[in-house]
């Protein structure tokens, strides 16, 4: 039973209760933090929480959307984000990509993660945003605001992101990114210099978890989710390589008679034996005769 308190006046705040009470469906997609620059996308302030969350709102992007899967929606992320997204896709393409000898569906998976994270319209079921923040740069120790938040996700998520991205060479050069887990713990930390947010990856199979299936680096396309992007390599996908290993099965000779072949070796032992044993002789005879030469003396 669900007892509501009327005030004498009627408000804007007790609006949205009764709203989040008795439609259910208008807010079943809800944001969670959002974000805005003085001069995108270099100059920005660190994203923040939105306290009450808000529904999702048409995009009105005033250049190319940074996360294509979305146009047209209604999203989370407003015109400034989008800006900051295409220069942060822009890093992860000039870290990941084939440009660096990595591979281009990595770097589009990675796109396809942070869209979800910045533009999702249920953006509130797997992103907890939390306060604002003084930290060291991990780059030089200057203390810096960010803001703080939790990214809930699949371990199957995990997983399959990884293993479109472990052979590419930044990857494999760094220690702390050698497992799903790590992998993006360490993407989440990056984003403290970068877009001043410090995300701490949550992995959970529960239903408000982020699942998405993403491209494996061995398939052969040349667009992924609206990107541009080349077919990766056995050098950066190592589910490219499984076709230059090959075990060559026990050779078997036809034609060829075995008894002769037999004979050959047993005759090449038994030359070997009288050899040795000619070769014993003579030193035995030799020693024989040094022996006597001594005692002579």
């Amino acid at each position: 039973m669900v007892t509501i308190s009327y005030a004498k006046s009627s408000s804007l705040p007790n609006l949205l209760s009764f709203l989040l009470i008795f439609t259910p469906s208008l807010v079943s997609s809800l944001c969670s933090f959002s974000s805005n620059c003085t001069m995108p996308p270099y100059i920005c302030n660190p994203p923040y929480k939105l306290e009450p969350s808000t529904i999702p709102f048409k995009a009105n992007w005033s250049s190319t959307p940074a996360c294509p899967m979305f146009a047209g929606e209604d999203v989370c992320c407003n015109n400034d984000q989008n800006l900051q997204m295409l220069y942060k896709f822009s890093l992860l393409d000039s870290t990941f990509g084939s440009q660096v000898g990595g591979c281009d569906i990595c770097a589009a998976n990675l796109k396809r993660l942070w869209c979800y994270f910045t533009c999702s319209p249920n953006q509130a079921d797997f992103v907890s945003a939390g306060p604002q923040a003084i930290v060291p740069s991990p780059i030089d120790g200057h203390m810096m605001q960010i803001f703080l938040n939790n990214f809930t996700v699949t371990k199957s998520l995990s997983c399959e992101l990884y293993n479109s991205c472990q052979k590419c060479p930044y990857v494999t050069e760094v220690s702390a990114m050698q497992s799903p887990e790590g992998f993006l713990e360490f993407q989440g930390y990056e984003g403290i210099p970068i877009g001043l947010l410090w995300t701490t990856f949550l992995f959970d199979n529960g239903p408000s978890s982020l699942n998405l299936d993403f491209l494996s680096c061995s398939e052969n396309v040349t667009n992924a989710y609206g990107y541009n992007v080349k077919p990766c390599s056995c050098n950066n996908c190592e589910y490219l390589c499984a076709g230059d290993y090959y075990v060559a099965e026990p050779a078997t000779l036809h034609g060829v008679d075995w008894e002769i072949i037999g004979f050959f070796y047993l005759g090449l032992i038994v030359v070997s034996v009288v050899v040795l044993f000619v070769q014993w002789k003579i030193a035995r005879k030799k020693k024989k005769e040094h022996e006597q030469m001594v005692l002579i003396r």
